[in-house]
């Protein structure tokens, strides 16, 4: 960022906060991932003075906010709408999940919009530190999973709290989710910087983390996400439209899909080739897809996926398909809105640099993968995450080598 006079300003504030939460990553993506949702609400509030300028309406925060004000008005219809005078302290709030959106998107934003303000000098410092801290997490969590997760539970027992082997392994793979997405960006300050093999060693130690620890949406994730990284690092442009199509399509289609391939028997014959988990996965969304038209314009209200019993287990595990379910419709084309502005905008950041529009393409792909497989649309962690993943893009994008001593 520059000044009137053309000197770039100074960020040495934000330039601090960025340094502080990229380097708390390595230990809460390690320790406790559900840690990301007050990482970013602290970085929130530290970003606060720096928003004091006037800056334009942002499209995407707009979709964000109408919907998040739709999932409020969604309560009075919804199953599992809190009782209010049940609401005593802060505890009962964990209940209250439209209002700790309307949190959640002031604080996420606030440190979104605030971090995309840093001077080139703090995003080459910013970046160094997001190298070294991606670097060590993938390491960790790779020679973790390959040894059976031994660190892990020999953490544990050293703070006399023992934990069994399959929950070990849930534990350790939950990195994984973040290495993916942190891929893109890191990869990108790698190779502005010329440090190509080590853009290998962090693949690769993502890979063997995520397949050791079983976390298939995550090397699913980055198999996709690298296929969409080729088209629009090479073919430029005419790959990064198709995306915006592709990104939109789950919102727009997703139970008229899923009833297809009911009907046709597509979802029968995927039930005899696919492993316990994806076939638990494909009940969900049968059941889903059925529920939906139920309420198809409005939607049963949010929360109301933890209303339907063993049917479906606190959530759909996809994200559009929760959203057609508890905000209809409605919910579904905000979001649909939301993630096609990205992908449009990605459009345009190609144009402009096709590394950064490759890898802004390559963390929206992953993003939205692994939320069509893995987690509940409304997980305040998971939210974080993609807070995070913008500001590292952010971070990385147009970032040039650090100028050599003489």
């Amino acid at each position: 960022m520059r000044s009137v006079g053309g000197a770039e300003r100074s960020t040495k504030w934000l330039s601090g906060v960025a340094v502080f939460t990229i380097a708390m990553v390595p230990f809460v993506g390690y320790l406790g991932h559900l840690g990301f949702a007050p990482l970013l609400a602290v970085t929130g509030l530290l970003c606060l003075p720096g928003l004091a300028r006037p800056r334009p309406s942002s499209p995407p925060m707009i979709a964000l906010f109408v919907l998040v004000l739709w999932a409020l008005l969604s309560l009075a219809w919804s199953p599992a709408a809190p009782n209010l005078a049940d609401l005593k302290d802060s505890g009962d709030m964990e209940d209250f999940t439209a209002l700790k959106l309307l949190f959640e998107l002031a604080f996420y934003g606030s440190a979104v919009a605030a971090l995309g303000q840093l001077s080139d000098r703090s995003k080459i410092r910013v970046g160094t530190v997001m190298v070294v801290c991606a670097l060590a997490l993938a390491l960790l969590t790779a020679l973790d999973g390959v040894s059976g997760e031994a660190f892990y539970k020999w953490l544990r027992v050293m703070i006399h709290d023992p934990i069994r082997a399959d929950f070990a392994i849930v534990k350790v793979s939950m990195p994984t989710y973040v290495l993916a997405l942190l891929f893109w960006p890191v990869a990108r300050i790698m190779s502005s910087r010329g440090w190509r093999p080590a853009i290998v060693v962090l693949f690769v130690a993502t890979l063997v983390a995520a397949v050791s620890t079983s976390a298939d949406a995550s090397w699913a994730a980055l198999a996709s996400a690298s296929l969409v990284w080729l088209g629009v690092r090479f073919v430029g442009k005419p790959a990064a439209r198709i995306l915006v199509a592709v990104v939109a399509a789950p919102f727009v289609l997703g139970p008229i899909l899923l009833v297809w391939g009911l009907r046709s028997g597509f979802v029968a014959w995927l039930h005899e080739h696919v492993p316990n988990s994806w076939d638990a996965r494909l009940n969900i969304w049968a059941f889903t897809a059925n529920q939906v038209q139920a309420h198809a314009i409005r939607g049963w209200g949010i929360d109301a996926s933890r209303s339907f019993g063993p049917a479906i287990p606190l959530h759909t595990h996809n994200a559009a398909m929760q959203l057609w379910l508890e905000l209809g419709a409605i919910g579904a084309a905000l979001a649909g809105v939301f993630f096609s502005w990205v992908a449009y905008r990605i459009v345009g950041m190609t144009g402009e640099a096709r590394e950064d529009g490759a890898m802004a393409a390559g963390a929206l792909v992953t993003y939205v993968v692994i939320g069509g497989l893995s987690f509940g649309v409304w997980q305040e962690w998971w939210l974080a995450l993609g807070a995070l993943t913008v500001i590292a893009c952010g971070v990385a994008r147009g970032l040039k080598s650090p100028p050599r001593r003489r």
